[in-house]
């Protein structure tokens, strides 16, 4: 009988009972793969805030915690910081993967390109790091900038930020009922050729629908939240969080506050796991995982898993709530793996 039975069966609460499901959580994160599919921590880098290899007590996240927890892998995000036009997109996608090979390099630190290169992390008891862009603005209108991106490592796409950019209407244009435009559908397309997985977070829900009409791969929303749990323009409807789980495809949980307490106001683990639940509801079991948004926003995470090196304290209430270890193995690593799997190989 899986562990978590046991607890629900006996319903019991006591601080013994709570040394056990902590032990628990630990073991679950040393013996399955753990991935958290999108972290803004690049940013920082290249801007010389602090340094990834080692511990700060600024931030959410850096190669120190993320061995705390056990992570295997992390998708780092390139953001396009900023935000004047014309964007310069190409020069800072070429700034963040200059960055990021530096960091790849590191002792301790292997540069994903393949789900192979996770396993081998694992087993080497290394952090895998993986590149995405944050916007498809830093394409600049170019396919062929798509393919340079990939031949450098880039393994994810986020179609749009929250504007509007060539490819098609952010989540802030959704009322203009703007999808994507026959640029953004193209690259949908070249992107599952490519092997690079396509990230609709940030895109209008038009968009969204257009991306499931177009897509010839799994795709994957890597840092939401649930709408039925806070209308957000950045969370999806249960229509959403549903055609992603016929599709193969995968939902990122969010632990970003503004997208579950719609404020500033520090939001809670509790409230994370309310939102995961819902969308394993609604999605399928097989279809949720982590994209915690860490170091995309300020304050410190929810409480009390304020930074990635606490993160087995969201597996602890999991297990609290009756999840079981399969159920929580999958939602640490193993959905998100077998969707890289079908996309990058």
């Amino acid at each position: 009988m899986d562990i978590a039975s046991i607890f629900k069966k006996k319903g019991e609460n006591g601080p013994a009972m709570e040394e056990i499901r902590m032990e628990r959580a630990e073991e679950l994160h040393s013996e399955n793969l753990v991935i958290d599919g999108h972290q803004g921590t690049l940013l920082d880098v290249i801007k010389g805030v602090r340094k990834f290899g080692e511990e700060s007590s600024m931030g959410h996240s850096d190669l120190p915690r993320l061995r705390q927890a056990g992570v295997d892998c992390v998708i780092l995000s390139a953001f396009p910081h900023e935000r004047l036009y014309p964007i310069r997109g190409v020069r800072q996608a070429l700034d963040y993967i200059d960055a990021f090979l530096g960091l790849a390099s590191a002792p301790g630190v292997r540069h994903v390109f393949h789900t192979s290169d996770i396993e081998d992390a694992q087993e080497a008891d290394e952090a895998g790091i993986m590149l995405s862009l944050g916007d498809g603005a830093m394409l600049e209108g170019s396919l062929e900038t798509l393919r340079m991106y990939h031949k450098l490592g880039v393994r994810m796409l986020t179609l749009t930020w929250n504007d509007r950019n060539l490819l098609g209407d952010g989540a802030a244009f959704s009322a203009s009922r703007g999808g994507l435009t026959p640029f953004g559908i193209r690259v949908v397309e070249e992107a599952a050729k490519l092997g690079m997985v396509v990230d609709v977070s940030h895109l209008s829900e038009a968009g969204f629908w257009d991306v499931l009409d177009v897509a010839q791969a799994p795709f994957v929303a890597s840092h939401v939240n649930c709408h039925v749990l806070l209308p957000h323009p950045r969370n999806l409807t249960d229509a959403q969080l549903k055609a992603i789980g016929e599709a193969g495809g995968l939902v990122g949980i969010s632990f970003n506050h503004e997208y579950i307490t719609g404020t500033d106001e520090q939001a809670t683990i509790s409230q994370v796991a309310d939102h995961i639940i819902h969308a394993m509801e609604v999605a399928g079991e097989d279809n949720v995982g982590l994209g915690t948004d860490f170091d995309s926003f300020g304050e410190p995470g929810p409480e009390p898993v304020t930074h990635i090196g606490k993160l087995p304290l969201l597996t602890f209430e999991l297990l609290k709530r009756g999840i079981s270890g399969q159920q929580i193995a999958g939602i640490l690593g193993r959905n998100w793996m077998r969707v890289l799997r079908a996309v990058i190989g």
